[in-house]
């Protein structure tokens, strides 16, 4: 299976309106992280799927198939689900109810939906699902400063760009829903279990004076304040020079590893940003953005570099004008 374009129109212009999800409906990645997390505790039983049948865990092969391939078409519930873990033999703990909470989200029992859901397409949605389930989240980026990262200011005029002239009451609320999404996937990078977060960023992309110079300047010092912090966020600059030796695959694109429990180990987004975002699924293409990524944090500057340009640029835009 290729990579899946959805239609990602989030933020205005001529082109179609989002496809937004059913209020009782989960992101299809939820079924796909439900059924490899069944897949690898079938394999660790040494069964196969008709022995799972003959043994009574479910009605029939077919159905098993598709729930372990993610697919939309088959209906289960949480005896199901409960059932083929015992048979399995998963345990009371972590990795059992990690996948009934998955099954939970998918019935939508309890609270499927992040909080400012409506107006957001299906693929973003579902980035923000996997986000907060990674263990380790590797970004790059060329046209913006990465989401994860922005101040309140520099979100606020990327968001307006395609507004400007043209702000209705509807374009301000659909404004402030996208401010409160982004500022909710920000708390991911804070606490004990926050996943370890690497930012690649073009250096045009730090040069831009997206907002104005004020705006620039608050938003490259809480850059340098991030690389000054340590912890688990790490900012690497992506010079253009490096463009002549290793130009990158596309302009957006976010590998995502998850703790075993969650099911396949890598997950890659990528994005055309106001115009569409898929999840990479054809193996092939997996490893060409992964090399592509592994060739971008190859070239880019190193941590004390990274500082040095980040400063040189503070410093610029400090200056009296």
């Amino acid at each position: 299976m290729g990579a899946r374009p959805r239609p990602f129109e989030i933020v205005g212009g001529k082109g179609p309106d989002p496809i937004l999800e059913p209020a009782s409906s989960a992101p299809p990645i939820l079924r796909n992280l439900l059924g490899a997390a069944l897949q690898r505790h079938r394999a660790a039983a040494c069964l196969t799927q008709p022995q799972v049948v003959a043994l009574g865990g479910i009605s029939s092969a077919p159905k098993l198939c598709r729930i372990e391939n993610g697919a939309t078409n088959v209906r289960f519930d949480e005896k199901d689900i409960t059932e083929l873990l015992d048979l399995y033999g998963v345990p009371a703990g972590e990795e059992r109810e990690s996948v009934i909470s998955r099954v939970h989200q998918i019935l939508a029992i309890g609270n499927p939906r992040l909080p400012g859901s409506k107006g957001v397409a299906a693929a973003f949605n579902e980035l923000r699902y996997v986000e907060a389930i990674a263990s380790k989240i590797i970004s790059f980026e060329a046209n913006n400063v990465p989401g994860l990262l922005q101040t309140t200011a520099y979100m606020n005029a990327v968001f307006a760009v395609p507004y400007l002239g043209r702000a209705t009451t509807d374009h301000n609320s659909l404004l402030e829903l996208r401010r409160q999404v982004r500022t909710q996937r920000q708390q991911i990078l804070e606490g004990d279990s926050a996943p370890e977060f690497t930012a690649i960023i073009d250096e045009a992309a730090l040069r831009r004076p997206i907002g104005g110079r004020a705006v620039m300047l608050e938003q490259l010092r809480r850059i340098y304040g991030r690389c000054e912090r340590g912890g688990n966020v790490h900012v690497r600059v992506f010079p253009t020079a490096a463009w002549a030796d290793c130009p990158p695959l596309t302009t957006a694109m976010t590998l995502l590893k998850l703790p075993e429990p969650e099911g396949p180990p890598e997950m890659l987004y990528v994005e055309a940003m106001n115009v569409s975002a898929m999840w990479v699924e054809d193996p092939v293409r997996l490893i060409e953005h992964k090399a592509s990524l592994e060739g971008v944090f190859k070239h880019s500057l190193t941590k004390a570099n990274t500082m040095r340009f980040l400063q040189a640029r503070i410093d610029e835009l400090a200056e009296p004008h």
